[in-house]
């Protein structure tokens, strides 16, 4: 075997067989050498044992992949919800300053809108008009009171100059003051969909409690009725804080949240279908699968949603002082919070809005606006 290894090497390096001893020698210690190298090269190419675990092939995305942008954007009076718009501009809900603020996509502040008492949610229809949920101090019987309301901003009559754009009451219900509008999304057709929410919920055909719907010239086209103020499984509400799109439009699913303390669902993906039966389902059925967005319990004060264009659900929960992200089948991502103000802390956070691979976050309590790049494609 040795001669044999002698003559490979001697041919593969084209050297002579004239050598002294001591060169034989130095060659023979050159391919031992080479043979244990070889050895230890061999062992080396053997593919160990896999684990006995099963690997984790989710798709997971650690929250480290978004990261915390600055500068931090201040300068707001209780920001209580943010959307990009079409254009795109920012829109700002100031519910402390009773106004509507309008930046560029860099946050360069555009103007404000004209006065809207205490605004807490907002939507942009196709026309471009701004749609906000507020309320409105007025005089009924001679008493002084203070009612829900819903404001059309009518930003392309000014081309866009919020300053000058004429703000008009298009909806309200001054019979029944105890109502809120805490949510509102517009959908494909201009029409719009509206969380209200009360404390008189005795009415089987008109509690305070509701998804309402409202076309576009704003005249009520009345409410979701699959959804009820009884019971606290799923379809039943109780304290509606928020509604929004659950994809871009012309897609009609919808994501609410709600703040009852009975609820064991409190949010909820609404699944817009037509054909024999036309209108909204649940997406999720917690009986048929694992579902971490609908976990009973899950959340503990959701006040806004939001998606991405995957379909990927974002959630802000004022109780945790949390943001949460789902799968558009329900699987949570990840979630990073804590009261306080670090860059990845909130206090009392009311919604959050995506664009661009950018999470936008309505930091209510700490009056600014918190931004969160995605650092890879997905």
């Amino acid at each position: 075997m040795t001669k044999y290894l002698i003559n490979t090497f001697l041919t593969r390096y084209n050297i002579t067989r004239k050598m002294s001893l001591v060169n034989y020698i130095t060659l023979l210690i050159l391919i031992i050498s080479s043979v244990i190298i070889s050895s230890l090269s061999i062992g080396c190419d053997i593919t160990p044992p896999l684990p006995s675990a099963p690997a984790d092939t989710t798709s997971k995305i650690n929250d480290t992949l978004y990261i915390p942008q600055n500068p931090v954007w201040t300068g707001f009076s209780e920001p209580s919800d943010i959307i990009i718009g079409a254009e795109p501009f920012i829109y700002i809900a100031e519910k402390g300053a009773n106004r509507i603020a309008m930046l560029d996509i860099a946050g360069r502040l555009i103007g404000y809108s004209d006065y809207i008492a205490r605004p807490t949610a907002i939507s942009q229809d196709g026309m471009f008009d701004l749609l906000v949920c507020g309320e409105l101090d007025t005089v009924i019987n001679s008493k002084s009171v203070t009612i829900g309301a819903i404001y059309r901003i009518s930003i392309r009559e000014t081309l866009h100059d919020i300053s000058r754009a004429p703000v008009r009451l298009v909806y309200s219900q001054p019979d029944r003051p105890e109502r809120r509008f805490t949510g509102i999304a517009a959908l494909d057709d201009n029409s719009y969909v509206v969380a209200r929410t009360g404390p008189n919920n005795s009415s089987r055909l008109d509690p305070d409690e509701a998804l309402i719907i409202i076309s576009k010239t704003d005249t009520y086209q009345g409410r979701i009725a699959s959804l009820t103020p009884e019971g606290n499984a799923l379809n039943s509400i109780g304290g509606l804080s928020g509604v929004a799109l659950a994809r871009p439009r012309p897609s009609r699913d919808l994501i609410i949240t709600q703040t009852g303390t009975a609820m064991q669902y409190r949010a909820q993906w609404l699944a817009y279908s037509t054909g024999d039966i036309t209108g909204w389902a649940q997406k999720f059925n917690p009986a048929e699968v694992r579902n971490d967005f609908l976990t009973s319990g899950r959340f503990k004060r959701p006040e806004g949603a939001c998606c991405d264009t995957r379909g990927n659900i974002f959630i802000v929960d004022a109780g945790t002082d949390s943001l949460y992200s789902f799968t558009a089948t329900g699987k949570e991502q990840f979630s990073f919070g804590g009261s306080g103000n670090g860059t990845r802390q909130f206090n009392s956070p009311s919604a959050v809005a995506w664009f661009d691979r950018t999470l936008y976050v309505a930091d209510t309590k700490n009056n600014r606006i918190m931004r969160y790049r995605l650092s890879t494609e997905q």
